[in-house]
C-alpha cells in the first residue's frame, strides 16, 4: 500500500479486511493487520470491530470473543442483532448457560429486543441442559407473557428442571401454560410436578398431585411415588403423620390412589427393621383403609404388609393378613407365597412352608433367586424331612435342576437306541471303562442316587394342597 492511495485505502483497510477475516478466519493474517492498523493509529470501525469477534467465534475462541464485545461496549459500541445472537448461539452449542443467562438478562435490562427464534433456542437447549437460572429467566420473560408458544416436548423438559431444583412456581405455570392450550399432562408429566414438590420438601402438595394424577384418568405407575417414598425414608418421616395427610385430602373429597396408601406402608415395611412395633401401626392403617380407598387394597399392599409383619418377626399379624386375603378373594402372587413359605421357614414349620411352595409350584410360578439364597440358608442347617425335600427341590438348586435334565436326557438316549434296533446296556459300557473311569462312574451313580432319592420323596406324595388355616407358628 502506497500513501497516494489516501483515506480511502485507510477506510478499505480498516473495513474490508476484518470482514473478510469473518468470513475466512486466519488468526495469523488477523493479528498482523490490528497490529499495522496499531501502528499507523488507525482504529477500527464498529463495523470492523463486529467482523473480528465474529471471526473469533468461528474460530471458537469464545473467551477472547466475549472480551473484544466487553470491550465494545465499554466504547459505547452498541453490539448489533446479527452479533449478539451469533455469540449467544455459539455459547448454547458450547452449553455455556452461565454466560447466556448473563449475556440476555444484561440486553434485556438494556431494552433491546431479540428475535423470536434465539428465545425459542435458548429455552430448547438451556431446557435440555436443565440449567434452572436460564430456563426459568427465559419461560418468565416470554411464555407467561404470551409472547412464545413452545411445544409440549419443550414443556416436559422445563417441568423436569424443575422438579430437579424444587421450583413449584415454574412447575405449576408449566402446568397451567399445557392446561390453558388443551395438552394433556402425561405420566412423565404429572410425575415431574409430584418431583417438584417433594425437592422443597412439601410432602402434602406431593400426594395432592398424586390424587390430582389419579383424578385425571392417568394410571399411577411405581415410578409416581419412587420420590415421596424415597424422601419419607431419607428425611424419617413420621408415618402417622404421612397417613394423616391422605385422611386430610379424604375431607376435602379427593381421591385417594391405592399407590399412596402403598407407599405409606412400603415406608412402614422399611421401618420395621429397626422398630417391630410398626406392624401395630401398619395394621391399623390397613383397617382404616377402606375409609380412605372403597375399592380396597390390592395385592402389591398385601404383599407389602406380609413383608412387613415378616421382617419384624410378627408371624400372627402375618398370617391375620394372609386370611384377609383369602377371606376378601384377592389372588395372591409369587410374592406372596414367597413371603409366606419364608416366614413358615423363619418359625421352623418346614411343613407348612414346604406346602405353600407347592402351591407356587402349581401355579407355573418360578421363585426368585433371592428367595431361593433364603430358602437355602435357613433349610441347609436343619434335618428336618421338610427342609431337606425343599432344599434339594429342583426349582431351588441349579445342581439337582441340571441333574434332572440329565437322568431325561439319559432316558432319552436309550429310547432312541432302543427305538434304532442296537441298545447298548449299561454293564456292557461299564466293561469298557478303565478303572479310573469305573471308580467315577460308581461315585456319580451314588450321588445321583442319592440326591434321586430327595426328588422322589418330593414326588411321591403329589401336590398336597394348603394346610387349611395353615400357620407358621
Amino acid at each position: 500500500m502506497t500513501v497516494s492511495h489516501g483515506v480511502n485505502c485507510e477506510l478499505k483497510l480498516t473495513i474490508e479486511f476484518p470482514q473478510v477475516l469473518a468470513v475466512h478466519p486466519d488468526y495469523l493474517l488477523r493479528q498482523e493487520i490490528l497490529c499495522k492498523l496499531r501502528d499507523r493509529w488507525l482504529t477500527l470501525s464498529p463495523a470492523g470491530w463486529h467482523f473480528v469477534v465474529a471471526g473469533l467465534l468461528r474460530e471458537n475462541q469464545i473467551e477472547l470473543a466475549l472480551e473484544q464485545a466487553a470491550l465494545m461496549e465499554r466504547k459505547d459500541m452498541f453490539v448489533e442483532n446479527w452479533l449478539h445472537g451469533m455469540i449467544i448461539y455459539t455459547l448454547c452449542d458450547h452449553q455455556e448457560f452461565h454466560e447466556v443467562f448473563d449475556l440476555m438478562r444484561a440486553r434485556v435490562d438494556q431494552g433491546h429486543d431479540m428475535s423470536n427464534s434465539l428465545w425459542a433456542h435458548v429455552l430448547t437447549t438451556a431446557s435440555e441442559a436443565l440449567h434452572h437460572p436460564t430456563v426459568r429467566f427465559v419461560w418468565r420473560r416470554m411464555v407467561e407473557l404470551d409472547y412464545m408458544h413452545p411445544p409440549a416436548e419443550v414443556c416436559d423438559n422445563v417441568l423436569k428442571v424443575a422438579s430437579k431444583v424444587g421450583d413449584t412456581e415454574l412447575s405449576s405455570s408449566v402446568s397451567r401454560y399445557l392446561d390453558q392450550n388443551n395438552i394433556k399432562l402425561g405420566r412423565g408429566q404429572h410425575e415431574h410436578l409430584v418431583e417438584a414438590h417433594v425437592s422443597a420438601g412439601d410432602l402434602p402438595a406431593a400426594f395432592e398431585a398424586l390424587c390430582a394424577m389419579h383424578e385425571s384418568g392417568t394410571p399411577l405407575a411405581d415410578s409416581s411415588t419412587a420420590a415421596v417414598l424415597a424422601y419419607m425414608i431419607e428425611n424419617k418421616t413420621d408415618r402417622r403423620e404421612a397417613w394423616q395427610m391422605l385422611k386430610r385430602l379424604k375431607n376435602e373429597k379427593r381421591s385417594i390412589p391405592i399407590e399412596c396408601v402403598r407407599a405409606i406402608v412400603d415406608l412402614c415395611e422399611h421401618d420395621a427393621h429397626e422398630d417391630p412395633s410398626v406392624v401395630d401401626d401398619g395394621v391399623g392403617f390397613y383397617k382404616e383403609l377402606y375409609t380412605l380407598c372403597p375399592e380396597g387394597a390390592d395385592v402389591r399392599v398385601y404383599n407389602a404388609l406380609i413383608r412387613m409383619c415378616r421382617t419384624a418377626k410378627n408371624r400372627q399379624s402375618g398370617m391375620f393378613l394372609v386370611k384377609e386375603m383369602a377371606s376378601l378373594g384377592v389372588v395372591p402372587n409369587a410374592i406372596t407365597f414367597e413371603s409366606i413359605i419364608l416366614m413358615c421357614l423363619d418359625a421352623g414349620n418346614f411343613r407348612s412352608g414346604f406346602m405353600y411352595f407347592q402351591d407356587l409350584i402349581k401355579r407355573d410360578a418360578k421363585v426368585s433367586q433371592e428367595t431361593q439364597k433364603e430358602i437355602l440358608e435357613i433349610c441347609s442347617g436343619s434335618v428336618d424331612e421338610f427342609a431337606m425335600r425343599l432344599q434339594y427341590h429342583p426349582s431351588i438348586r441349579e445342581d439337582v435342576q441340571k441333574l434332572d435334565e440329565e437322568i431325561q436326557q439319559q432316558k432319552e438316549e436309550w429310547k432312541a437306541l432302543e427305538e434304532s434296533g442296537k441298545p447298548t446296556h449299561p454293564a456292557v459300557r461299564r466293561m469298557n471303562m478303565s478303572h479310573d473311569e469305573r471308580v467315577a462312574w460308581n461315585k456319580e451313580r451314588r450321588k445321583r442316587k442319592r440326591r434321586l432319592m430327595a426328588i422322589a420323596r418330593n414326588k411321591e406324595e403329589g401336590h398336597p394342597e394348603s394346610p387349611e388355616n395353615g400357620s407358621p407358628e
